[in-house]
């Protein structure tokens, strides 16, 4: 027998006018749109604001002008820290690949061969900007070729702090990535049922899940400890700085590889964007080189038995 039609009591197109139709056997055959744009979105930040502000530190005695623009966000400084740069009597010249935001940024803070560093005016004649490949996604790399190009030397003592706190600051987003990702394959398993139970309360993904923590922690009780010893280590040479960098470099694309894998078939589709956080962290994972503070720490071991 057909159902008499009757009057909803709520605005048509909602979810709750919507449920009730379903169940009343009324004929509808999608569901209301949802309402995203109210909720916030966590995205990665296409502005680099960890080089903003080291760049502001490091240009506050030579060029006080420019930090203050940078600080305010009416310049853009990109900071790369390899290249095959050399200072010769015309100028500045070499090729710096991977510069984050090339092709928008109009300064850029590149250390030279023989030590130091220099401030480049990428607008200025001698300096080409190209497209380059890059991870990142929401900050294109850009290749810099310059020929006799004019340039500002810099510190070296200066120059040696920014790259050391550079490199913590990135242990600590790599790190920051892992934990969001983290926190997103856990909603995930707790949500999602399988056989009448939901994925949480397998073992097997109950074990993944302590392993990914127990890097996590330990990754993070190591950044703290190297914050808190980083006034005493200006140039990033310390034991705690050495350990920060080989553990985040590995705890971090281990810990969002595994999400992936734990959001199943779904977890490499652009829909979720963890792809994006992997992207990012295995950037500032090569950035670390978990190889070569794991060599320096055991130079440092051999010192310590030698002496």
């Amino acid at each position: 027998m057909r159902r008499p039609r009757r009057a909803a009591s709520v605005r048509t197109g909602c979810s709750a006018c919507w449920r009730r139709r379903r169940w009343a056997g009324w004929p509808c055959r999608f569901p209301p749109r949802r309402r995203w744009w109210r909720r916030p979105r966590r995205r990665c930040s296409p502005s680099p604001l960890v080089e903003a502000l080291l760049a502001a530190r490091l240009l506050a005695g030579p060029r006080p002008d420019l930090a203050a623009r940078i600080v305010a966000g009416e310049a853009l400084c990109s900071i790369v820290g390899a290249g095959t740069l050399r200072a010769g009597p015309a100028g500045v010249s070499g090729v710096v690949g991977q510069v984050p935001l090339g092709q928008k940024a109009q300064w850029l803070l590149a250390p030279l061969e023989g030590g130091g560093a220099v401030l480049l005016d990428l607008a200025a004649p001698g300096a080409e900007v190209v497209e380059e490949p890059g991870l990142d996604l929401e900050r294109p790399a850009a290749r810099v070729t310059l020929r006799d190009a004019a340039a500002e030397m810099l510190p070296e003592a200066g120059w040696a702090q920014l790259c050391a706190d550079a490199l913590l600051l990135r242990a600590a987003g790599a790190l920051g990535a892992a934990e969001h990702c983290m926190e997103r394959a856990m909603a995930h398993l707790t949500g999602r049922k399988q056989f009448g139970r939901t994925l949480v309360s397998f073992q097997g993904l109950r074990f993944e899940l302590a392993r990914h923590k127990l890097a996590l922690e330990g990754a993070r009780h190591a950044l703290a400890h190297a914050l808190a010893t980083a006034a005493q280590d200006p140039r990033g040479e310390s034991v705690a700085r050495l350990v920060c960098r080989a553990t985040a470099a590995e705890a971090a694309p281990l810990i969002v590889e595994g999400a992936i894998q734990l959001h199943g078939g779904m977890g490499f589709t652009w829909d979720l964007g963890l792809h994006r956080q992997l992207r990012r962290v295995r950037e500032a994972a090569a950035a670390l080189d978990a190889v070569a503070s794991r060599a320096a720490l055991a130079d440092r071991l051999d010192q310590a038995w030698s002496a």
